[in-house]
Parts: structure tokens; C-alpha cells; sequence
């Protein structure tokens, strides 16, 4: 399962049994990091999850930021949570790129793009892990 946690929306996504392609969920909206991480686990069960990927921002010069240091608190609690195996993976400029496929994909309107850019860079991710593991 890919994650792209915010403190405000949760991008989500899965994949095949074969680790082959990454799928967006839904976003999730939250109030919290506990209510976040719930929500994930719970959609973790649900899909028979092995593995989770946090996406882990970055600067651009690769030293880490404020919120790098909530997402490494966020992945480590979700951890406990689970009992499954949490990967932090760099998510620079995926949010670019989530943006770039939805308008690829005729989501013209930046509202229509809002609701939707989380759970796609979740799937940038967890599909840049994927790509990166298939050895």
C-alpha cells in the first residue's frame, strides 16, 4: 500500500498481487495523525496489505523538512499499529507528477484536480517502489 500522508488528506493506493501496477483509493480527509493512521490500517486489513510505503518529503536538495519529520513519526506509529512492515520512499516532485497524469487524463478543472491529487501521488509512490524493487 502506497501513502502519501498530509495533515489534512491522505492519499492511498494499492496494488496487484503480482506488484506489477499501483491503483489510487480514495482520499481520505483527517483531523488527525491517529485518525490518519487508523484509517490507514483498517484500509490496510481490508485490502490483505503486506507492505506499506510512505512517501517521505524532501527538499529538493534531498535534506529533510518539518513535515519529514511528521511523516517519519507517522510511518513509525503505523508500524506499531499494523504489525506490518512500513518503507519511507523519497516522494519529491510526485505531487507534480500526480498532477501532470490527472490532466493527462482530461481532469481539467484545479478543483476536480484537488480532490484527487493525494491518492494519485500516493500511486506515484507506491509505484516508484515497485519499479525500484523488482529485482
Amino acid at each position: 500500500m502506497g501513502v502519501d500522508f498530509g495533515l489534512k488528506r491522505v492519499g492511498l493506493a494499492v496494488c496487484d498481487s503480482l506488484h506489477i501496477l499501483a491503483t489510487p483509493l480514495p482520499v481520505y480527509h483527517t483531523k488527525s495523525m491517529r485518525n490518519s493512521i487508523d484509517h490507514v490500517a483498517r484500509m490496510a486489513q481490508e485490502h490483505g496489505v503486506g507492505c506499506i510505503v510512505v512517501g517521505l518529503p524532501l527538499n529538493l536538495d534531498g535534506s529533510e523538512s518539518v513535515q519529514s519529520g511528521r511523516v517519519r513519526a507517522f510511518a513509525r506509529n503505523l508500524g506499531k499499529v499494523t504489525g506490518l512492515p512500513v518503507e519511507l520512499f523519497d516522494e519529491r516532485l510526485t505531487t507534480v507528477e500526480a498532477d501532470e497524469l490527472l490532466i493527462d487524463a482530461g481532469v481539467t478543472k484545479a478543483k476536480d484536480r484537488a480532490n484527487l491529487v493525494d491518492s494519485m501521488a500516493a500511486k506515484v509512490i507506491l509505484q516508484g517502489y515497485i519499479d525500484n524493487n523488482k529485482n
